[in-house]
């Protein structure tokens, strides 16, 4: 399956790199560059990308986190991997919870674009290794706080194999990671994700990921 892409990102030079990395990937096609969030969002508008990939921090009008905001609303929004050199915890979380599928440090895109952009485009969670703990640190709050209550009660129905799939998610594993670990297939374990994402209402795997570390089942003897 062919991929269309559309890169955003304020650096010229970074655009360039990107591409770069991308030019030997046959399923992958670049078909268009933007360096605000306003130019992405008339871009996407313009082309209808499978993937847009973001960095978060943009000159000019707005940033990089406010644009997943207005592209996901769109009508028919493309799949976001956010692309950033930055490992802060506001970046990160804004970019979640405006509709990111995944966030890639571009240190790491050498090696991972490619697959990011895959199994963003596939809606399954891609998240550097690196900023994996990082992230779900950020959102886990007191046990007797209420938002680990609501995260208690959204949870609640998942099962043990759900719970455990979650948590290797938020340790950063691949979906084939996972599979390996568990000793099942890739496609199973995708399936898993899919049916736990319904029962809570999550739009990612890394949605999922924050809701069970929110939970703090550890401390309820869920192992």
């Amino acid at each position: 399956m062919q991929l269309s892409i559309v890169m955003v990102d304020d650096d010229p030079l970074v655009l360039s790199s990107l591409q770069n990395i991308l030019a030997n990937e046959p399923d992958i096609t670049v078909v268009g560059t933007a360096q605000t969030g306003p130019e992405a969002v008339a871009l996407v508008r313009n082309v209808s990308p499978d993937v847009v990939l973001m960095d978060l921090h943009l000159g000019g009008a707005g940033d990089g986190v406010e644009a997943i905001g207005s592209l996901r609303a769109l009508l028919s929004p493309p799949a976001i991997l956010a692309v950033t050199s930055f490992d802060s915890d506001f970046y990160l979380r804004g970019a979640l919870d405006a509709g990111a599928t995944g966030f890639l440090l571009k240190n790491d895109a050498v090696d991972l674009l490619a697959t990011a952009i895959r199994m963003t485009h596939d809606g399954d969670p891609m998240i550097s290794p690196a900023m994996t703990s990082q992230l779900i640190a950020s959102y886990i709050a007191p046990a007797t706080d209420p938002v680990c209550d609501e995260a208690r009660r959204r949870v609640r129905d998942l099962s043990d194999r759900e719970i455990q799939v979650a948590r290797l998610i938020g340790a950063g594993r691949t979906y084939e990671e996972i599979a390996g670990e568990l000793f099942v297939s890739p496609s199973t374990v995708k399936s898993t994700i899919r049916r736990a994402m319904d029962k809570v209402a999550a739009d990612s795997g890394a949605q999922l990921a924050v809701l069970v570390a929110q939970a703090r089942l550890d401390l309820l003897g869920h192992a």
